[in-house]
């Protein structure tokens, strides 16, 4: 946020990883981030670079926001759902984790890779500063009205992976869900949703820019289950960064971004 303006100024285009520009309301920003914003101006001008969501204006951005990786992960996992209007918005649940490379790379005991081996956590269960972002997507899908969201973040002994296991409940048990998500993604390139009744895993999509997706009802009742699975290096940062600089360029969105996950 000390950067951007003049950057911008000089006309250079600025994709930025962090969480400067993600969240519109600067108060509500320094609330989770525990400092006051220095660039206010420039948070209004900022696209928030999720593709699947906001693409016609990444086109045209000088400045975007990219997105946070429990943010993405959970977002296109339960956006489809409330763009439909097909679930109560009021008591949805993201149940999310994350490797060790999601907290970066710090000097902290708690982050070593020794240190969270054989063990499994969750943390953050009173608040955690991505939780205003993703409810600021639900919330702009639901005609800006409020949506109920808790979110649950877990340390996983893996380096690198996102799971997110959305919960909701259906207005209509009638609907499709299936047909749902296909649909809202069938021209995404990177958003695989995969047949009924499967359970991705990180490993399907380490070190790829892809998010792959699943959908289930329990018993065929009214909750609704979504597994979203993604690389928090990729899809969750770095990649999707490349993504959206090829929209901003208009080059091949997928360019460069094609190879296969590193499977083992």
């Amino acid at each position: 946020m000390e950067m951007a303006a003049q950057l911008v100024q000089a006309g250079v285009k600025v994709i930025d990883l962090g969480a400067d520009f993600r969240i519109k309301d600067t108060d509500e920003w320094s609330k989770w981030y525990g400092m006051e914003h220095t660039s206010k101006d420039m948070v209004e001008e900022a696209v928030y670079g999720l593709p699947e969501v906001n693409r016609e204006q990444i086109k045209t951005a000088k400045l975007i926001a990219n997105p946070g990786c429990y943010p993405t992960a959970s977002q296109l996992g339960l956006l489809p759902l409330v763009e439909a209007g097909i679930i109560e918005t009021d008591g949805i649940i993201a149940d999310c984790k994350s490797g060790v490379s999601g907290a970066g790379r710090q000097a902290k005991i708690g982050m070593l890779l020794c240190e969270t081996s054989e063990s499994f956590s969750a943390y953050g269960v009173p608040g955690h500063r991505h939780l205003p972002e993703i409810k600021q997507g639900l919330q702009n899908a639901n005609n800006g009205n409020e949506v109920g969201l808790t979110f649950v973040p877990h340390l996983t002994p893996m380096i690198r992976g996102i799971h997110a296991t959305l919960y909701a409940k259906l207005k209509d048990t009638s609907v499709d869900v299936q047909a749902l998500f296909e649909e809202r993604y069938k021209d995404e390139p990177f958003v695989d949703v995969l047949p009924a009744g499967s359970h991705p895993a990180t490993r399907n999509v380490k070190g790829s820019n892809f998010d792959q997706i699943a959908i289930h009802r329990p018993q065929g009742g009214d909750t609704v289950v979504i597994l979203s699975v993604i690389d928090n290096l990729v899809k969750g940062a770095a990649g999707q960064a490349v993504q959206n600089m090829n929209i901003m360029f208009g080059f091949e969105e997928t360019l460069g971004m094609t190879q296969p996950a590193m499977l083992p």
